[in-house]
């Protein structure tokens, strides 16, 4: 779809700092560009799905666990301390994706309160955000090798 920036970044016309992160069948992870902060990484579709209702079977599946070891994935390769989960499909065209972004270690601000401080802020500096996916993609790689267990 032409006028939609998740598919923009997705075909990669839109550069994502860092490149893909990682990705499913059905999902694609790479760093926001928009104002979540350093290491936010936004989790979407693949294919073009306006509503969340509307995945398919096959995708519902695939999000929990890719969510899941993101979001290990953050903490590890970034030393975050908490990370956030937002959907906001709210700005034409819809496409479904998710925002997984930290809360590092000495922040004071928590939950909105800090979404709204970084959305103030305005998007990260692109080499910053491209050496956090990186460390992302680099946690991501070791988990692989030694699974964390659930604690």
């Amino acid at each position: 779809m032409d006028d939609c920036v998740a598919c923009r970044v997705n075909s990669g016309e839109i550069p994502a700092p860092g490149g893909v992160i990682a990705e499913t069948e059905h999902w694609r992870a790479d760093h926001c560009i928009g104002p979540f902060g350093v290491g936010a990484v936004v989790v979407k579709t693949k294919e073009h799905v306006g509503d969340f209702w509307a995945l398919s079977p096959e995708a519902s599946s695939e999000l929990g666990p890719f969510a899941t070891r993101l979001s290990g994935a953050i903490v590890d390769g970034l030393g975050a301390e908490r990370v956030y989960l937002t959907m906001w499909v709210d700005k034409p065209p819809h496409h479904v994706h998710l925002v997984l972004y930290p809360r590092y270690p000495g922040e004071e601000l928590r939950a909105l309160d800090l979404q709204l401080a970084l959305q103030a802020a305005g998007p990260p500096d692109h080499n910053e955000a491209a050496r956090a996916a990186d460390s992302v993609r680099e946690a991501l790689a070791a988990e692989a090798k030694t699974p964390r267990s659930a604690s």
